[in-house]
């Protein structure tokens, strides 16, 4: 889900150059279905209300969270001075906390729930994991944070691979 379009038009434009291309089961205008041309994967575009409508669940939910845009400096150097300390401060964690909990309903248990952002900010990264982590979506949905292996460095015998409901 993005509130901007072109985005949107230019996410589909990036499918086709990774090798999907649609399948041809979007039920509607507000859904396109791309499946991968080798492999089994599917990726579903489409708006909030009828993701909502679906009751759908998924094995891996993508948050591209809308963010500051401080780790993009210097290809927007405008957004310097179009983005304020409030809406850094005070607005876009809460705008992406609300996100991620809503996206965390649609993962599969099992599944995993993956945030990004474009920001260098911690409180746009860290900042709203841990917040994330105090939520009952967290605790009730059986999350748990893939510390990306730092913790088991030296351990090469074991594997780090957190998902949501279970530890393997």
């Amino acid at each position: 889900h993005d509130v901007v379009d072109e985005r949107l038009r230019q996410v589909k434009g990036s499918m086709s150059r990774v090798g999907f291309v649609p399948n041809g089961s979007g039920d509607s205008s507000d859904r396109d279905v791309y499946a991968a041309e080798r492999g089994n994967v599917t990726i579903e575009i489409m708006n909030s209300s009828t993701l909502e409508a679906s009751c759908l669940e998924f094995d891996a939910v993508l948050v591209d969270a809308p963010c500051s845009s401080s780790g993009v400096l210097r290809r927007r150097p405008s957004q310097r001075w179009e983005i304020t300390q409030q809406e850094v401060f005070a607005q876009l964690p809460y705008l992406q906390l609300s996100i991620l909990e809503k996206a965390a309903s649609f993962v599969r248990k099992g599944g995993r729930l993956i945030y990004s952002t474009c920001s260098v900010l911690d409180v746009e990264n860290d900042g709203v994991v841990d917040e994330f982590e105090r939520t009952r979506a967290f605790s009730n949905l059986g999350f748990s944070r893939w510390d990306f292996g730092l913790d088991e460095a030296n351990d090469k015998s074991s594997t780090c691979n957190y998902a949501h409901g279970k530890h393997t």
